[in-house]
């Protein structure tokens, strides 16, 4: 073994230019998707901003694709020109988002988000086929560069917002083309560097690349709001989302909508009797907790519903920074309600905040906490862990004796789900369907369009008496009692009431999904049964596109190639399919924990990145006999240590769940570590290998990569829908264990 780095042995003529460009280039690439993810999320819903990804990931594949099968056609283009073209691509994309219709031309968009993918892959792919000796540091680069990419994304994101991110990753992209360049190329570079700063301080100074959201879909509420005659107040771009503070007209409270969703009502005391009219205002009126817990209070109303009733103590969480800061900003409007001694806010997911308390409330209180779950057909595929058996288990474990969990919920069909999950929590705790009914109350309020529910949860059984006298005020405040335990059970929940009944039955013989969602398969606004209607076309565009480039690279590959050779397109492509799984199961398992959602994306992926990118560069520097003679166990380690981390995940959360941001932000890390190092040794590895067979092989590498890195994330989202998570990481090991016979085969066969 070698104790002293070894860098420059296999490096052959790689200048270091070509290491600082390939990093920024990657860091370009990252933070450009990144960037695109809030632009899109705001233009679209959830399956739609899915499929763009997916369509960046595709591009990749696509411009390694032409590398390997037009050789001759990308040397022409080269490094710099390529980077170059990935800037322009770039900006012609943000453009078409501004100001033309990508709702209503979505081929277009595909196609223009495709492009800088396209030539990012490129690229890269003749970057490593040219240097596939030194594949290892080239790959360390690759990687790291990303992984900046993705650390730098939050901060630009919330000082400068997804627009001029976008400026941002189209300006590295030609410092990219720089340090590629020589000549006339370099000249070039250099004009296209100036003009790109000088658009980003010109939108900086005074935006004219703006989303108007009045152009929107006209599914988004903000957008049929505005062509009513809202008008903006103040916008606020941010790494979590965009943040508008809307003044309706007409004398109704202001709003603020979150990416165009529906909206959050801010109080004010001139619209005092109809906000007391309110549906959410029903458990604070009827109880007057004095300790109250609000997950997602928005713009203040529901702070405002426990300052009515009286509440002593009052913490809100809410995981936009942005609606918080707009609620102070207009303190004067809604009566500072924040800066009331009786409220604490925190920045912070509301469920991972109430873990980390030891506190007991009287009343925890959701009110429509998903802003965009009145367009359920656009955010079924959105998972969210509030609304899930394992949630409403922390909620019950702070509650008082006498305490009470009440969510507003959105139609019928939430009801039914919020119900069944609901019962299969309770059920945790010992009690059998029955028992567990009488723990549970719902009233519908008519006059909101659709008519709005509301679940009352107890931490004890609700009595007759409760029934009887929650259900006559109910009446008398307008609303339609729908289950009081002992009073009112209609059907099919009188059968579960009277015994002779599960529940478990009811879900059975429902043609909607009403099963509990949990944790493990979080997406409690999918009520389709199986794969979501929404995902078909999303899934067959991309199975489409990756097996017609998938089936020309096959045929090129097969052509005079030894049985060894044809091993590497699917050891490739299960490397694609396995690194991009493990991702996304690891931010699936650490969001809670951290407590938001940005925070835990941003830190797996740099955590990936970053840790596989110093695995391929030591395993270049500290090449050891044993990895040279068994490669493949690099991929064997990575399936022990991923089903390893798994298990002592559970416990490693439970156990620092109380500890400060930077504790638990450094736990995930290291934990994470060994994995990711390991991650990043097989794909530069084999690079090196078939490199060393045939170089333009190296292209079609890249190209399989990218294309099965696509199929990895689409069978990710089907598996955690149809199964859980919990497959997501299975599907991940076997992927590995795949690579590691293949690695083990072609090894024998003299390919490494």
């Amino acid at each position: 073994m070698r104790l002293i780095p070894n860098f420059g042995a296999s490096l052959g003529e790689l200048p270091a230019p070509r290491l600082l460009a390939t990093a920024i280039l990657s860091a370009s690439a990252l933070l450009l998707e990144i960037a695109l993810t809030r632009l899109f999320s705001l233009i679209f819903f959830p399956p739609y901003v899915f499929l763009i990804l997916s369509v960046a990931i595709l591009g990749i594949g696509i411009g390694a694709a032409a590398t390997a099968l037009r050789p001759a056609m990308a040397r022409r283009i080269g490094l710099s020109l390529g980077s170059l073209a990935a800037a322009l691509c770039a900006i012609l994309l943000l453009l078409f988002a501004v100001y033309g219709r990508p709702v209503d031309m979505q081929i277009l968009l595909f196609v223009l988000l495709a492009l800088p993918y396209a030539c990012f892959g490129l690229v890269i792919s003749l970057l490593f086929s040219e240097y596939a000796a030194a594949s290892r540091i080239l790959y360390m680069s690759d990687l790291m560069g990303a992984g900046c990419g993705a650390l730098l994304a939050i901060p630009l994101l919330n000082r400068f917002g997804a627009v001029n991110a976008i400026l941002l990753a189209a300006i590295g992209f030609t410092f990219a083309a720089l340090y590629f360049s020589g000549g006339r190329d370099r000249i070039a570079a250099l004009i296209c560097i100036g003009i790109g700063g000088a658009a980003f301080v010109a939108n900086v100074g005074g935006p004219f690349l703006t989303i108007e959201p009045s152009k929107l879909a006209p599914e988004k509420p903000i957008a049929a709001a505005l062509t009513e005659g809202a008008r903006i107040l103040r916008t606020r771009w941010d790494a979590f989302a965009r943040t508008d503070l809307v003044d309706p007209g007409a004398g109704r409270p202001l709003r603020i909508y979150v990416d165009g969703g529906a909206a959050s009502v801010m109080p004010t005391e001139a619209a005092r009797k109809d906000l007391l009219s309110d549906i959410g205002f029903f458990p604070f009126a009827t109880e007057q907790p004095g300790r109250v817990f609000i997950i997602g209070p928005g713009a203040g109303l529901d702070v405002w519903f426990a300052l009515q009733s009286g509440a002593k103590q009052i913490s809100a969480v809410e995981v936009n920074a942005a609606s918080t800061e707009l609620v102070e900003a207009w303190s004067l409007y809604n009566g500072a309600l924040y800066d009331r001694p009786e409220v604490t806010v925190i920045a912070d997911d509301g469920r991972s905040a109430l873990r980390r308390s030891r506190e007991q409330y009287d009343l925890i209180y959701l009110s429509q906490v998903v802003t965009l779950a009145a367009e359920r057909g656009g955010y079924a595929l959105s998972e969210n862990t509030i609304y899930t058996e394992d949630a409403f288990s922390d909620y019950l474990d702070h509650l008082d004796a006498d305490g009470q969990i009440a969510l507003k919920l959105y139609d019928e069909i939430t009801l039914t789900r919020a119900v069944s999950t609901a019962l299969a929590s309770l059920r945790r705790r010992g009690l059998d369907d029955q028992q567990a009914l009488r723990h549970l109350m719902a009233f519908i309020d008519g006059r909101s369009s659709p008519p709005a529910p509301l679940l009352l949860i107890g931490a004890s059984a609700f009595s007759e008496d409760d029934s009887l006298v929650l259900g006559a005020i109910a009446r008398d405040v307008g609303f339609k009692p729908a289950l009081l335990p002992y009073v009112l059970v209609q059907p099919p929940l009188d059968a579960v009431a009277s015994g002779s009944h599960s529940f478990d039955l009811i879900i059975a013989g429902s043609d909607a999904n009403i099963a509990p969602a949990t944790d493990n398969r979080p997406y409690f606004f999918q009520f389709e049964k199986g794969i979501p209607s929404s995902l078909v076309p999303t899934v067959a565009l991309a199975v489409a596109a990756v097996g017609v480039v998938a089936l020309a690279i096959l045929a090129h590959c097969w052509r005079g190639a030894t049985l060894v050779q044809r091993g590497y397109p699917l050891l490739f492509g299960m490397l694609g399919i396995g690194f991009i799984t493990l991702e996304i199961y690891a931010i699936q398992q650490t969001r809670l924990f951290l407590g938001h959602p940005t925070i835990a994306i941003t830190l797996v992926l740099v955590t990936f990145l970053v840790g596989g990118g110093l695995g391929s560069g030591l395993s270049q520097a500290f090449s050891h006999p044993l990895i040279e003679r068994r490669p493949q166990l690099a991929a064997a380690a990575v399936v022990i240590l991923s089903l390893l981390w798994s298990w002592l995940w559970s416990l490693l959360s439970a156990h620092f769940i109380a500890e400060t941001l930077m504790t638990r932000a450094v736990i995930v890390a290291l934990s994470l570590l060994p994995l990711a190092l390991c991650m990043g040794v097989p794909f530069p590895q084999a690079l090196k290998a078939i490199g060393s067979l045939d170089k333009p092989q190296v292209a079609l590498a890249w190209s399989i990569n990218g294309l099965m890195t696509v199929v990895g994330s689409i069978l990710a989202v089907a598996l955690s829908i149809t199964l859980g998570f919990s497959a997501v990481l299975w599907l991940g090991a076997s992927a590995y264990l795949v690579a590691t016979a293949i690695l083990a085969i072609v090894h024998r066969g003299g390919g490494t």
